[in-house]
């Protein structure tokens, strides 16, 4: 009873994108990112700004009632940050390095079996133009997959600067270089050499078209690339590119890292290296980002930048295949059972036990003996703690029962507590 591409979470599944989601923020602290939130929607005409067409035309748009004027649901976060970093940010020094988790929204056709609502996290290096920055975000997202326990997973590795160097000859036509990027950007070899050859295209620029689509796979692409040509700037572009991959190859990660110089997609606003990530079983890529120096200024500030999004729907698909274990999970970690006479004792009781950062529950029951039934709701309830009040006894006779094992010991309230107490010897 909801439209396509959209999803309802239950406990399960938003228990486990929130561990995700905690994690990466996690991981983006620790390299030094500050989080910020962007607004949900943005009005068209500033937000255009930095998306192309093909972005646009996938937006859903609506009107402002108080200002007639159209604004937009964000379909994208990377230009609201060039934003806030220009305008709001723009005093502050450089490098900026900027965080955010965030929803965004963009329409599927139906029959693309495509999300319309998909969850970001991402991050921006804003003020650094060295391939040093162009690395760490590579680095940064390898950890945070490696950390989520992903193993099985690549990324491509492309540059812009060598892609449009080669197709610069078409760009004088608008119409002619779309169909070319369409092509290559859906690696149809065969389509795209019978139109090259039915449009006159002279043979060298056609060689040079089609090798976009054989430019795939480990480090000896560069070679065949730099072969290839001989102009200035596609030639720098591989240079860059392979200083970004021996930086990478320093901290270990070849492994994870394949070359696709055909990548087209976000000839938009990417104007360097770029990058993908895709994991075996997920249809879909897990995220990507790149280098992207003239975005800024089309909302004030210049500055150099670099960034990437990771999708937490499709990083939990993946986790999910790769773990042999049933992801579950419990609101509760502790319930506190009791006659219905001890009401007032119990309920001072849970405030303490939350108050250390239990999850805590409290169930009455009105007919005694109620151990029985308080673990079996337990067990239903997949709650691992119950703790029995006893009738007229007191705080010096409280059960704490282990609900794997049925196994319980007698305590005073005091030493519960002093149970419960976090261990300050834990790092």
């Amino acid at each position: 009873m909801i439209p396509k591409g959209v999803a309802t979470l239950l406990p399960d599944g938003t228990f486990h994108r929130r561990s995700i989601e905690k994690e990466i923020l996690s991981a983006f602290s620790r390299w030094g990112y500050q989080e910020v939130t962007p607004p949900i929607f943005e009005y068209l005409d500033v937000f255009s700004l930095g998306v192309g067409e093909e972005v646009l035309d996938s937006a859903y748009k609506f009107i402002d009632r108080a200002t007639g004027r159209i604004m937009v649901l964000r379909p994208d976060v990377t230009p609201q940050i060039a934003r806030i970093a220009s305008t709001l940010l723009a005093d502050e020094p450089r490098p900026l390095r900027l965080c955010y988790s965030a929803n965004v929204f963009r329409h599927q056709e139906e029959h693309a079996g495509r999300e319309r609502e998909l969850f970001q996290l991402g991050g921006e290096l804003i003020g650094l133009s060295d391939a040093e920055a162009d690395a760490e975000m590579i680095a940064l997202s390898i950890e945070i997959l490696q950390n989520l326990g992903l193993k099985d997973f690549r990324i491509t590795l492309g540059q812009m600067a060598f892609t449009r160097g080669l197709l610069r000859p078409f760009m004088s036509s608008p119409a002619f270089y779309k169909k070319i990027l369409h092509y290559v950007a859906k690696k149809e070899t065969s389509q795209l050499e019978r139109w090259l050859k039915q449009e006159s295209v002279n043979p060298k620029t056609q060689k040079e078209v089609l090798s976009l689509l054989d430019l795939f796979g480990g480090e000896d692409v560069l070679k065949r690339a730099a072969a290839l040509t001989d102009d200035p700037e596609c030639l720098k572009g591989l240079e860059r590119l392979e200083a970004v991959y021996a930086i990478l190859k320093s901290a270990g990660h070849q492994d994870n890292i394949l070359f696709d110089l055909g990548e087209v997609r976000g000839f938009d606003y990417y104007t360097g290296t770029i990058f993908e990530i895709f994991s075996e079983g997920v249809g879909s890529e897990l995220g990507g980002g790149g280098r992207y120096d003239h975005l800024l200024e089309k909302f004030g500030e210049p500055s150099a930048s670099t960034g990437f999004a990771l999708y937490i729907e499709r990083i939990q698909a993946a986790m999910e295949k790769t773990s042999s274990e049933k992801l579950s999970c419990s609101g509760v970690d502790m319930m506190i059972a009791h006659f219905a006479n001890d009401a007032e004792w119990a309920i001072m009781l849970a405030r303490e036990v939350r108050s250390l950062g239990f999850r805590t529950i409290r169930k009455s029951f009105n007919a005694l003996p109620f151990h029985g039934v308080a673990h079996a709701d337990a067990v239903s309830q997949q709650i691992p703690k119950i703790v029995l009040l006893q009738e007229g006894a007191g705080t010096d006779a409280l059960q704490l029962m282990d609900v794997s094992t049925g196994q319980a010991e007698t305590l005073n309230q005091n030493d519960l507590m002093a149970r419960l107490q976090p261990d300050e010897t834990t790092p």
